[in-house]
């Protein structure tokens, strides 16, 4: 006792010491969680509106390049005129690629120049010429697929004019523009079908210059914001340049809800912390108070239960020991210490066997074959207990059953039938023809064993506690029967632990029926 009331001592100290450093760990993280509650909210409103700012001043210079580009252009001119309106500070240049020449406004030396030395751009225009989706192609990559020269990749085009010496001539209307990145660079093109392969118009922009002329559109608080190419985790944010907005660590943080929102939840926690404790406690105290108890109930009623038949055991072996039985009584008394020895090792075989049930040990055998086979030893050791008390027996075995093969523990089965049959003993005996019927009935994939009797069945109250152990010696009234209320709930958890269950179908003054199910074999 004393070793339990310390554990329930030391479990409720050691609870309560989780709380208290729960709360203090909540406090302790106060004001981080708080700032980093505002700084993500704060983060995610300024972006959604900066995104929301800068990806309309980036349509709007888009357009303004649409415009200036205007329609398809003359193939047939040598030359390729510089859109009309000039050329803002982010552009670079703006080019036309044909199947057989590349073509940049007059007086764009420097930008020619370097677009024809970057045989990988080319080579990735081309490329996007003829399908949008191909990938970008990176001139620092070792497997780059074009080197100084273009030989060789006109090859990948589809030509519709099989004569090289036919003029050039565009065949259909261009395409919608689309933008992709290279390296420092946006490039911002449309397709255009010609009879010798596709061409490809577009612009060339600086990205760090077009994130200059953008990036002031970004909010104010946004201190740290940053525009660039999105890296190999991430999407562009900034449609419908392929670019993203990155946000930056330092945010300008107002006052919001959230701080108050994170004080309740702090506070929560300290209530949620103490009405756990108590309720815990409280707990503790009532599954001690059961298991007492059940300690009471179990060492009175065993206590009672051995008393009586080690007084009779001592009274019949002394008066037999001092010659005081009559010769023709000595046969009667040693029946009777027969049958009080067999009821005194039954009681210590259920208290021992719901020990080792209770610590989680089964016997763990396995006896195997046909249902008949090994139910009918069963059924007769069980029928010879009950026809020594009296009882008529009938056990019938359903014919399903024949083929069927059963995988059960039989020394398990033989003893909760026996406790089956001492409860028949006890509480049908009375009536004038005590009668058991014991079936068999196949369900889906079980086998499900009846055990009825005859007797006047039970009340509500009683089948409400029935599987309880020592509930009978917990409500004991004059008319108590010999046992200690253990029977029924060892005989359901032998039943669970293997593998079926016990259950009661019925109680009525005609009599009471048991169902026990057991699981079939493979």
């Amino acid at each position: 006792m004393k070793s339990r009331t310390s554990l329930v001592i030391a479990v409720f100290a050691l609870l309560t010491l989780f709380g208290a450093c729960w709360q203090a760990w909540e406090a302790s993280r106060l004001d981080s969680r708080l700032r980093a509650i505002d700084e993500q909210s704060q983060i995610e409103r300024l972006m959604e509106l900066s995104t929301e700012r800068i990806c309309a001043a980036a349509s709007e210079l888009l357009a303004a390049e649409r415009a200036k580009l205007g329609k398809a252009p003359d193939l047939a001119r040598l030359d390729y005129p510089m859109p009309s309106g000039g050329k803002e500070d982010y552009v670079k240049g703006y080019f036309l690629l044909t199947p057989d020449s590349l073509r940049v406004p007059q007086g764009e030396t420097a930008f020619e120049k370097a677009l024809t030395e970057n045989a990988t751009l080319i080579d990735t225009i081309r490329r996007k010429a003829f399908n949008p989706a191909a990938p970008v192609l990176n001139p620092n990559e070792a497997d780059r697929v074009n080197t100084a020269t273009q030989d060789g990749v006109f090859a990948v085009f589809e030509a519709n004019e099989t004569d090289p010496a036919a003029p050039l001539a565009a065949k259909g209307e261009p395409s919608t523009f689309f933008a992709w990145n290279y390296l420092d660079d946006v490039v911002y093109m449309r397709r255009i079908p010609t009879t010798h392969g596709t061409a490809a118009e577009g612009v060339v922009m600086d990205a760090a210059k077009l994130a200059e002329r953008l990036l002031p559109l970004a909010e104010p608080g946004l201190r740290e914001a940053e525009i660039s190419h999105p890296n190999r985790y991430e999407s562009a944010n900034l449609a419908p340049l392929p670019l993203v907005l990155r946000p930056g660590k330092a945010v300008d943080i107002p006052n919001t809800e959230a701080r108050h929102d994170a004080v309740q939840r702090t506070v929560r926690a300290a209530w949620f912390t103490t009405l756990l404790t108590i309720g815990i406690l409280f707990a503790i105290l009532a599954v001690y108070a059961r298991l007492e108890r059940r300690r009471s109930d179990f060492v009175s009623a065993v206590t009672h239960e051995l008393r009586t038949p080690l007084t009779s055991f001592q009274m019949m072996t002394e008066m037999l020991a001092n010659g005081l039985v009559p010769a023709d009584k000595v046969d009667e008394y040693h029946d009777n210490l027969h049958r009080e020895s067999k009821r005194l090792a039954h009681l210590v075989e259920n208290v021992l066997s719901f020990a080792r049930l209770t610590r989680g040990k089964v016997r763990g055998r396995q006896d195997a074959g046909p249902c008949r086979q090994l139910l009918s030893g069963v059924f007769e050791k069980t029928a010879q207990r009950l026809r020594a008390a009296g009882f008529k027996v009938t056990v019938t075995q359903d014919a399903r059953t024949e083929l069927l093969s059963l995988r059960t523990d039989l020394l398990s089965l033989e003893q909760i039938l026996t406790n089956l049959a001492d409860n028949a003993v006890k509480y049908a005996g009375g009536v004038n023809t005590p009668a058991v019927t014991v079936s068999t009935m196949r369900s889906h994939r079980s086998l499900q064993v009846r055990f009825a009797d005859n007797g006047p069945g039970m009340q509500e109250e009683i089948r409400k506690r029935l599987f309880k152990p020592f509930s009978r010696s917990a409500h004991a009234d004059k008319n108590r029967k010999p046992g200690i209320g253990l029977g029924l709930a060892l005989s359901r958890d032998i039943a669970r632990s293997i593998g079926g269950d016990l259950s009661l179908e019925k109680s009525t003054p005609q009599g009471t029926t048991f169902i026990l199910t057991l699981p079939l074999g493979e």
